[in-house]
């Protein structure tokens, strides 16, 4: 069951909404629209940024999130600041819903984020920590992270936030810039709650492939992914196999028709060893750079596998909306 976990902390990360590879795409098409990826790096940067997120599966589980975002540049000698508010909810439909709202204030100091944060649920509070340290080397760049919070956060099941299962988070990431526009994702995580089980998950995003199709304004991406997930314990508090696999071919088509819009879709299809079904993916998004300080992204993702646990087919869905102002 490969779901990326969204997590509020994360979202310091994006100065500016569209990808680094369009911006610089677009710089390319429309000189006036200054969007390089180096642009969108936090240096020497106000911005504002609000998203939305939304996920909905099969088990008829549903988590949703508003958040709003601020930071404020050099508040003194390589010293950043940022605060964050936030709306979110868990439920199941017909039986419970959970909700709360989410602060935060953040210290940005050379490549460190330091984040005191304050999940309020509906019953009761809990103190989120965050640390993460970013850089870069040659054609990399890294991302160590650490949170602790409600594991609610991490597996979209009611029952962390009922039986109050908290979850050390940690997190490292490599971005790799290959050849002809190709990149690499990579990521290693591993969480462990205070029910016992460490979960651990490695995946990786390899677009290997970029071309064009009749004309510049639109190219395409071939796409290798893949996600692997163990538990130290099984539960049934919320899915938890032993193992758990899923690797899947895709295609990645986008067609830029100005600065102020481009549409991406996803298509994929593979294997999981494990779970012995074909999962699928699919999916689009909108996006744009209306000025140089203004961009937008939006769109939804559509995927299957197999819940073990249950013995029945599993699917769900996710959403997002994000709109950034940078000066």
């Amino acid at each position: 069951m490969n779901k990326d976990y969204h997590d509020v902390n994360s979202v310091f990360n994006e100065i500016y909404a569209t990808p680094g590879s369009i911006n610089a795409f677009i710089k390319s098409k429309i000189s006036s629209a200054k969007t390089t990826s180096e642009a969108a790096t936090p240096t020497s940067l106000n911005y504002l940024l609000g998203k939305g997120y939304y996920f909905e599966d099969s088990a008829d589980i549903v988590f949703a999130s508003v958040d709003l975002f601020y930071r404020r540049n050099q508040i003194s000698k390589n010293v950043d600041i940022g605060v964050d508010a936030g709306y979110f909810f868990i439920e199941k439909k017909n039986v419970n819903k959970y909700e709360g709202m989410r602060y935060g204030l953040s210290l940005f100091w050379e490549n460190f984020t330091f984040r005191l944060g304050l999940n309020n649920y509906t019953d009761f509070s809990e103190i989120v920590p965050t640390i993460k340290y970013e850089n870069s080397y040659k054609k990399h760049s890294y991302l160590l992270e650490y949170t602790r919070q409600n594991a609610l956060f991490y597996t979209y099941a009611l029952c962390p936030y009922e039986k109050k299962i908290i979850a050390n988070h940690f997190s490292a990431s490599d971005y790799v810039n290959l050849k002809n526009n190709t990149n690499l994702w990579m990521n290693l995580q591993m969480n462990m709650s205070s029910n016992n089980d460490t979960e651990f998950t490695g995946q990786f995003d390899w677009r290997f492939y970029q071309d064009t199709l009749f004309t510049q304004n639109f190219t395409y991406y071939l796409a290798l992914e893949g996600w692997y997930t163990s538990h130290s314990k099984e539960s049934l508090c919320f899915y938890s196999p032993s193992f758990s696999d899923s690797t899947l071919v895709r295609i990645d088509p986008q067609y830029i028709f100005s600065k102020y819009f481009g549409i991406k879709g996803k298509l994929g299809i593979g294997y999981s060893v494990t779970e012995e079904t074909q999962p699928f993916k699919y999916g689009y998004s909108i996006f744009g750079n209306p000025t140089e300080n203004l961009s937008y992204t939006a769109g939804c993702t559509h995927s299957n596998a197999a819940k073990l646990a249950a013995g029945t087919t599993y699917h769900y869905t996710e959403c997002e909306v994000n709109l950034g102002y940078k000066w």
